[in-house]
């Protein structure tokens, strides 16, 4: 079962969850866009993997974000553990909670089909 590590919704919007393969997920929302990234669980992963990870979906354009969160939000269920405020970050984490590796997380969030409901 994956297990949230942190949410951090006082200075920015991100968040990191520890997947089943035990890979860890870095997702955060911006004004800019939104930007997840694969890393090691660890503690030179935790600290580099955000700046160095391999990105699994990155989408600077928030309006297509803002899209693809509210297609994301259609399909999966909430999770209670995640507590966010802010419906994109929630989003994109209940997707990523819903996935057991780093290789579904980016299969799923570059679902062409998410664009198209």
């Amino acid at each position: 079962m994956p297990r949230l590590l942190y949410i951090n919704e006082k200075f920015g919007h991100d968040a990191t969850i520890i997947l089943d393969s035990g890979d860890a997920c870095w997702v955060s929302v911006g004004k800019r866009g939104v930007l997840v990234r694969s890393h090691g669980h660890s503690f030179w992963g935790g600290l580099l993997g955000s700046l160095f990870g391999p990105k699994l979906y990155q989408e600077r354009n928030i309006y297509q974000a803002l899209n693809v969160a509210q297609a994301l939000a259609a399909k999966f269920r909430p999770v209670p553990q995640i507590k966010c405020k802010d419906m994109m970050l929630r989003a994109f984490c209940t997707a990523v909670w819903q996935c057991s590796s780093p290789e579904l997380v980016k299969a799923v969030l570059n679902d062409p089909a998410l664009l198209a409901a």
